[in-house]
């Protein structure tokens, strides 16, 4: 078995997961458009003599370096740009913009941003995956990116051969592995978590010593596959930012550090 067997079968889920990126931007064109459209009525370059709206960002966790790496090309773009919490990070006022990320929208600190944001006359974004969450109602437009991650996954009779396929090569040194992975049921049903745990629970008795059968839902762990969606689907609206700004990649360096990568 290759010592790197699972970093394959993790990236394999990953991109798998990561093409579905353009069914949301099908399926919500209307709502990106929107949070297009509030983030370009904010456009303000640095030259200008007044300021009227600065966007801030906040993220929890990983999501929150999401946060701050989507920042990073607003401010490439010209915008005024904060992440919140951060010490230089001056008071929200009426007519800015918060951008919030958050898989989840419940923590206990993303929480308080969006009810302190109802106090103000401020725009609310969300780039967040649950739509039924409390930061998605609020938010006067939203990205949602459901993840698959703990959710029933409807196999058809291909999908489920390649699952089969895929765990047949991880184990494909142990023929013992191999004989009980094939009589696995090859017909179509819907493989959710329940009956996954019962097959390698099966597995697990009957074969003694192998602990750790790693599944695809597995392999991508604890908000992945949001947060790399997340980052992926921003940096896409960044280039659509840029056309509708008319601007290019050396209109951008412009306001590049330089200074930092000096050091």
């Amino acid at each position: 078995m290759s010592d790197i067997k699972y970093m394959s079968l993790s990236l394999d889920r990953i991109l798998k997961n990561l093409n579905k990126c353009k069914n949301i931007v099908e399926n919500q064109e209307e709502s990106i458009s929107q949070f297009e459209e509030i983030i370009l009525d904010a456009f303000n370059r640095r030259w200008d003599s007044k300021r009227n709206t600065t966007i801030f960002l906040a993220g929890a966790g990983r999501s929150g370096f999401v946060a701050k790496s989507f920042a990073i090309r607003l401010m490439h773009l010209g915008f005024y740009v904060y992440v919140i919490n951060e010490s230089i990070a001056p008071p929200v006022t009426d007519g800015d913009i918060i951008i919030i990320i958050s898989k989840s929208g419940k923590s206990n600190s993303i929480t308080q941003i969006v009810d302190d944001s109802q106090f103000c006359n401020v725009k609310l974004l969300a780039v967040c995956g649950d739509s039924e969450s409390n930061l998605a109602k609020k938010a006067d437009a939203n990205i949602v990116i459901e993840s698959v991650e703990g959710d029933s996954v409807n196999m058809d009779d291909d999908e489920i051969k390649e699952f089969i396929d895929s765990y047949m090569s991880v184990f494909e040194h142990d023929d013992e592995v191999k004989s009980k992975i094939e009589k696995l049921p090859k017909q179509s049903f819907d493989f959710d978590d329940e009956k996954i745990a019962g097959f390698i629970d099966d597995l697990n008795e009957e074969i003694n010593g192998i602990k750790n059968i790693y599944l695809p839902l597995e392999l991508v762990l604890m908000g992945t596959t949001f947060e790399i969606s997340a980052l992926v689907l921003l940096d896409a609206l960044v280039t659509e930012l840029m056309a509708k700004l008319n601007l290019r990649e050396k209109d951008l360096i412009e306001y590049h550090d330089v200074l930092s990568s000096s050091i």
